[in-house]
């Protein structure tokens, strides 16, 4: 599971407090994850759009070269999901105006981060190959931008590793946001070094440029860092410059650090630690302008005590200073639907978002590998909602989702993974918040991306959508993992 921040220049702010086991939701409020005027939107005709990656897809015959599809939403009535096969575009390092070579290992689309880096109304799209040579620096690693217009994303520049033998792996963490409060779009880039990379606004299509760049170092280990990162952005402490949280895998180890935003960008004064995990999305889930730092921690192989049965998600709360009060949520948790069980990996992937439309976020989250019944890895996803009294997450009506709920297209099998990737986002138009689900698994790994449809009683059991590389004319050769990340 590889990505991307959820929103376009979301200033997703938010704060908390606590109600017994639960996350707390206090007060109406826009959706954590599409704040007024900030939606993922290509093409600009105000419906959010959704690109779908497969990293280890082929291209042109060359092995984990790595696509991208772009899945544009159509409004409608609301009685169908916005996303169909039939309005998208497959891009690669093939595709006219993108920059580069498809080539072996390349891993195209590992990670993605939108926003409207140009600043033209239309939201673009950052693609890190994190594989890449460049030059001589083999897994050197790049990240192309490409450019949203009228007919959604097309063409692209190169963004320039500054420092390219400093590090490796350039773009194996992506995350968009304000970190200065300028009103433009930044990049925050992570790589094997201990230190993050970033891009402040001014980005330009001709030859890549951007207004500034810098380093932030972030204090998860004092060396080079092989385990897999995760970046997410949002202002938790209210101040209006957005903040950036990074998860790093230190000798397989879950590390949190909290990095500040500030006039003068992401500072190393004011950073803290956090609790670590494998994914995390930011967002004001209470209504009070400071964002939560929510991260779901599937599995730890040091054994503590919530990962061992299956997975945990914390929720730290924003504050004026900063991150405050932790607590967690896992299938033990009164009104979380199952039962938790080691290697479930319940917090594998999250989204936030306003599911059933009553102004009160919710947050959908994955448990990619839990087994029903003989289906053993076929991957569930629980919905909680936010509770108008403020008694939080899950106090009613979650939702347990999987292939044999009805109306979610397809079959629970063994090794699906349905649950690796999600997204809460509005790509009908109907003001309901949709749950768009990635299953890496699917197929004997050829992935495939679900697109089901919300209404006021939360996930809906009809008018879903299966979209499966075929469906989009993508090669299934060598197991694409079509849906490992979603960025919308």
């Amino acid at each position: 599971m590889h990505h991307r921040l959820r929103t376009a220049l979301a200033t997703a702010t938010a704060a908390a407090a606590l109600s017994g086991g639960l996350a707390a939701v206090a007060g109406p409020g826009a959706s954590a994850a599409e704040p007024p005027g900030a939606i993922v939107d290509f093409n600009g005709d105000g419906v959010r759009d959704v690109a779908a990656s497969a990293p280890d897809a082929y291209v042109a015959g060359v092995r984990g070269a790595g696509q991208i599809v772009a899945h544009y939403g159509a409004k409608n009535d609301g009685t169908t999901a916005g996303l169909s096969a039939g309005r998208t575009k497959r891009l690669s390092q093939h595709s006219a105006g993108v920059p580069g070579t498809a080539e072996d290992g390349d891993g195209w689309g590992g990670w993605t981060a939108a926003a409207d880096f140009d600043g033209d109304g239309y939201t673009d799209l950052a693609v890190a190959a994190p594989g890449e040579k460049v030059g001589g620096d083999v897994n050197g690693g790049t990240i192309q931008l490409l450019w949203g217009g009228a007919n959604g994303l097309a063409g692209g520049t190169t963004l320039p590793d500054p420092r390219p033998y400093e590090h490796d792996l350039f773009g194996r963490g992506l995350a968009a946001g304000d970190f200065d409060g300028d009103g433009t779009a930044d990049l925050a880039v992570a790589s094997t070094s201990a230190s993050m990379d970033v891009f402040t606004g001014g980005f330009g299509r001709t030859k890549g440029d951007y207004g500034a760049w810098d380093t932030v170092a972030v204090p998860l280990d004092n060396g080079r860092i092989w385990g897999r990162f995760d970046l997410a952005a949002g202002d938790v402490d209210g101040d209006g410059d957005d903040d950036l949280v990074v998860n790093g895998h230190v000798d397989w180890e879950r590390s949190g650090v909290y990095v500040p935003g500030s006039p003068d960008g992401l500072t190393v004064a004011g950073q803290r630690q956090l609790p670590g995990g494998d994914t995390t999305v930011v967002g004001d889930v209470n209504d009070d302008g400071r964002a939560e730092i929510i991260t779901g921690l599937g599995r730890d192989d040091e054994g503590t005590p919530g990962a061992a049965l299956g997975g945990n998600v914390s929720v730290t709360f924003g504050s004026a200073d900063g991150p405050a009060a932790t607590t967690e949520l896992s299938q033990a948790t009164p009104g979380v639907p199952g039962t938790p069980e080691k290697g479930d990996d319940f917090g594998t992937e999250l989204g936030l978002g306003d599911v059933n439309s009553d102004g009160y976020t919710d947050l959908a989250i994955g448990a990619a590998n839990e087994t029903l019944g003989a289906a053993e890895n076929t991957g569930t996803v629980t919905v909680l909602y936010g509770a108008a009294d403020g008694s939080g997450f899950g106090a009613a009506g979650a939702t347990l989702v999987h292939q044999n709920t009805p109306g979610v297209p397809g079959t629970n099998e063994t090794r699906d993974r349905f649950g690796t990737e999600l997204l809460l986002s509005d790509p009908n138009g109907d003001g309901f918040d949709d749950l768009t689900v990635g299953a890496v698994g699917e197929n004997d790994g050829n992935g495939a991306v679900y697109a089901l449809r919300s209404d006021a009683g939360g996930v809906a059991a009809d008018g879903a959508v299966a979209i499966y590389p075929s469906s989009v004319g993508m090669p299934t050769t060598g197991d694409p993992g079509y849906g490992s990340a979603l960025a919308g």
